[in-house]
């Protein structure tokens, strides 16, 4: 072969390799739902759960299509929606610290009002696997279990004995067999199904995350960081459209609030 040719079949493998590379290491755009949303997340459907700004819960089918709306104009704002179970969405008012529970169709199946049940400084809830509740308890500095009516089921130390500094618990995740807590400024907190603390895993700037197959994921900035378990690898990719702007994340989706609307961007 000709030494020219060689060279010149040479370049274009390495220019290729470089824009897969490139690629792999960028998240790519995918829906747009053309609304403008104050939160938003996805379900492992495909469904995309968005916060407007007029605080209803609306409910997208994985092809843009509007299938359902949610509005409750007693309880304040709504701060978050849990859909790791789609047959019982849980949605938290935290100003009146308030557990709404809807079915698939977005209709209420009941509510409960931590302050009544004997939890006062409550800020991060999470729907339990089994559908029951996770809640930290800002006073006791512990992590509960609650069933939907408000008995408490199970309960972990005072991390505040366990673990050094004051715990800020801003996200709980249940899969089935384990709690994942997140303390941006801390790390990351695993616990067993009864509410234990097994370890902490030292990843910071988690305000909220989304477990996957693998481990977990979480936001940094137009970043995406995941972790593998349990070799605790890490890595990261770019999320095209992100910079600047309103993201959130779904199950295997990136929510990003553009200007033209919300942009599902798959991971």
């Amino acid at each position: 072969m000709h030494p020219v040719l060689r060279l010149l079949i040479f370049s274009l493998l390495v220019a290729n390799s470089a824009l897969m590379a490139q690629h792999a290491d960028t998240l790519n755009a995918g829906l747009l739902i053309p609304v403008q949303a104050k939160w938003a997340t996805s379900d492992n459907l495909g469904q995309v759960y968005l916060v407007t700004t007029g605080n209803a819960l609306e409910k997208y089918a994985p092809d843009g299509r509007l299938l359902t709306r949610y509005t409750n104009n007693r309880l304040g704002k709504i701060h978050s929606v849990d859909v790791s179970n789609p047959l019982k969405v849980l949605v938290w008012f935290a100003d009146f610290r308030t557990v709404v529970f809807l079915d698939r169709s977005l209709t209420p199946l009941g509510e409960l009002n931590l302050i009544s049940a004997g939890f006062p400084e409550v800020r991060t809830v999470a729907a339990a696997a089994d559908g029951n509740i996770w809640l930290y308890d800002e006073i006791a500095f512990q992590l509960r279990k609650l069933n939907s009516d408000g008995t408490q089921l199970f309960e972990s130390q005072p991390l505040n004995l366990l673990l050094p500094g004051r715990q800020q618990i801003t996200c709980l995740r249940d899969d089935g067999q384990d709690v994942f807590a997140s303390d941006p400024e801390q790390g990351l907190y695993h616990f067993d199904a009864y509410a234990q603390l097994v370890r902490t895993l030292p990843f910071k700037g988690a305000y909220t995350f989304q477990l996957t197959r693998e481990g977990l994921v979480y936001l940094n900035d137009d970043r995406l960081l995941a972790i593998v378990f349990p070799a605790m690898n890490q890595t990261e990719k770019i999320i095209g459209g992100a910079q600047g702007l309103p993201a959130w994340l779904g199950a295997g989706n990136v929510l990003v609030q553009q200007s033209k609307g919300l942009v599902v961007v798959p991971y």
